[in-house]
């Protein structure tokens, strides 16, 4: 079995992909990262992106967000999946900041995980994306890639966030996410991988999961 060097994974693929527009423009933004992730559940990020955009030009802080109406809110994300839902929680959560937090979005992950709506995932893409916290965000390309290269053996999303944190040196923790979630939705796909396109199958034990 082959080891498998994650930090020079990573090195190439973060010279093999461009940047990612809704991380980018949210970075060092706990507000907006924390809404465009709620936004993004089961929804495609090239979908979420401009409707987060249209969104925060109505509303960009937990204040504005509390105030504004319902309706007006399902209205500017109606074209995303669950869009009722999604509106019900991030008014939820707008207030609650508003009156628990002063306006602020928690840095720490039990806060983040009391709030309606937000998983493991979602803390951790505000801790990183948001705080710049060193963090890692799991979702399935993260968990299926890791797997696939043989760098861990999970069978959750979750024992593959806390085998990552021993493993996985806390200066590559905010880098993972975005490339491997890149690498996923273009080449490492959950069916039929483009393994002959792939700039690190060098380093992959080609794992199935």
């Amino acid at each position: 079995m082959k080891k498998v060097n994650m930090e020079k994974i990573l090195s190439i693929l973060e010279n093999y992909y461009s940047t990612d527009p809704m991380l980018d423009s949210y970075a060092g933004n706990p507000y907006k990262a924390l809404i465009s992730c709620i936004l993004s559940l089961r929804t495609r990020d090239e979908t979420t992106y401009p409707i987060a955009e249209k969104l925060f030009a109505f509303a960009d802080n937990p204040e504005a967000m509390a105030e504004l109406p319902y309706n007006s809110l399902c209205k500017i994300i109606g074209s995303i999946n669950y869009y009722k839902t999604k509106a019900e929680n991030i008014q939820l959560i707008s207030r609650i900041l508003t009156e628990k937090y002063n306006g602020k979005v928690p840095d720490k992950m039990d806060e983040l995980l009391s709030l309606r709506g937000v998983g493991r995932k979602t803390a951790n893409i505000v801790l990183s994306v948001g705080f710049k916290k060193p963090a890692i965000a799991v979702d399935t390309h993260v968990h299926r890639i890791t797997n696939r290269l043989g760098y861990v053996k999970t069978k959750t999303p979750e024992q593959t966030e806390f085998e990552l944190r021993k493993k996985l040196p806390q200066k590559l923790w905010r880098q993972i996410n975005r490339l491997l979630v890149l690498h996923g939705k273009t080449i490492c796909k959950p069916i039929g991988p483009l393994c002959n396109s792939c700039p690190v199958i060098d380093f992959c034990n080609r794992i199935i999961i």
